[in-house]
């Protein structure tokens, strides 16, 4: 079966995470004898990320989207599937290339859910979905689940919708070793532009202004004015994946929140919650509709509803975090790989062949 996969990107420095999750995902259908051509963007610092090849499948890189429209086109109409990914500065191109090609099947793939349903709801079009809805589409794929997931049918027409959730790349997901710079009682990788704004002030900073003498550490793209924070919360740039990795394994708890619409939503695990878990170290979670879907609170992970959860958690013997962070690193291992999102993805668009589902 030749799958086309549309919409990818690498080279950005913010895209490293998800350049490395879609070449596990590919590479885990390459395994099953599918014969994958991904059309990526390559952008101006490709050396953030390694080359790499597909198993007797190929690669097109390009620069702009009409250097690689033509040669996409063609692959699309001889693929059994092709699939757009709407991110990214060619995620609209992608996906009507992909809806007006002649493959047997044509599905579309939402990374952000959160941000599709929460605009669905409110009566308008996501910016990175097209304007004239999903219809055309065999199904869409989305990132998250649960009862909004209907959204999609009514508001934006489309004719099948199935969760496909975020996943790790085990190989890059992974413990790493503790750094003194990033020693802390608390760390947190928040998201960008204010997103999880609800959860930072009650979870993270409500925490750090009681406990004042723990350690914080906050990491992220526009953080709060480093004058505003108590003296005992270090605000630290966005780090790279592997000073990310770093940083949680430097933490006794790292607190994993879920931006404001991904809470509101529900049944929309993050890449950062994942990251974590496939790092082994102890999380905080905020707690959100379908959360005990993905990990099992008190066991795996610990949820909190108010910032007395947050505090009392950093009380907890250290050995019985360790037992929390080993089994939230297995349940990701086994559950939420890219491996176990190739099998997932196979019976979703009924993938025959090529390897034991």
């Amino acid at each position: 079966m030749k799958i086309v996969i549309l919409g990818l990107s690498s080279g950005h420095g913010h895209d490293v995470g998800h350049s490395l999750r879609w070449r596990a995902l590919i590479q885990a259908l390459a395994s099953r004898g599918h014969r994958v051509v991904a059309v990526e963007r390559v952008g101006p610092t490709p050396a953030l990320t390694p080359a790499w090849t597909i198993s007797g499948g190929e690669r097109l890189t390009y620069a702009a989207w009409d250097a690689v429209a033509v040669a996409a086109a063609r692959h699309a109409d001889d693929a059994g599937v092709v699939l757009a990914v709407a991110q990214g500065p060619d995620g609209l191109a992608a996906a009507e290339l992909a809806r007006e090609s002649r493959a047997a099947r044509r599905a579309l793939y939402d990374p952000d859910a959160a941000a599709s349903l929460s605009a669905l709801a409110r009566g308008e079009t996501p910016d990175h979905l097209p304007a004239d809805g999903l219809g055309g589409f065999d199904l869409v794929l989305a990132s998250g689940g649960g009862p909004a997931l209907e959204l999609y049918r009514q508001r934006a027409g489309a004719v099948a919708v199935a969760p496909l959730y975020p996943w790790i790349a085990p190989d890059a997901h992974k413990p790493a070793a503790a750094k003194h710079a990033y020693l802390a009682d608390l760390c947190c990788v928040v998201p960008p532009d204010g997103a999880a704004r609800l959860g930072l002030e009650r979870f993270f900073l409500d925490a750090a202004q009681r406990l004042t003498r723990r350690r914080f550490i906050l990491s992220g793209r526009d953080l709060p004015d480093p004058l505003t924070l108590p003296p005992n919360l270090r605000p630290l740039p966005e780090l790279d994946a592997a000073e990310r990795a770093a940083l949680l394994a430097s933490a006794t708890v790292t607190l994993a929140l879920a931006r404001d619409d991904e809470r509101q939503v529900g049944w929309c695990p993050s890449d950062r919650l994942l990251e974590a878990a496939a790092s082994g170290v102890p999380i905080v979670s905020d707690r959100w509709d379908g959360l005990d879907r993905f990990f099992e609170p008190g066991r795996e992970i610990l949820a909190a509803s108010q910032t007395d959860d947050v505090t009392t958690a950093l009380m907890l013997p250290r050995n019985h975090l360790a037992d929390l962070g080993q089994r939230a690193r297995q349940r990701a291992l086994s559950e939420h790989s890219a491996e176990r999102r190739a099998q997932e993805l196979r019976g979703l668009l009924d993938l025959k062949g090529g390897g034991d589902d």
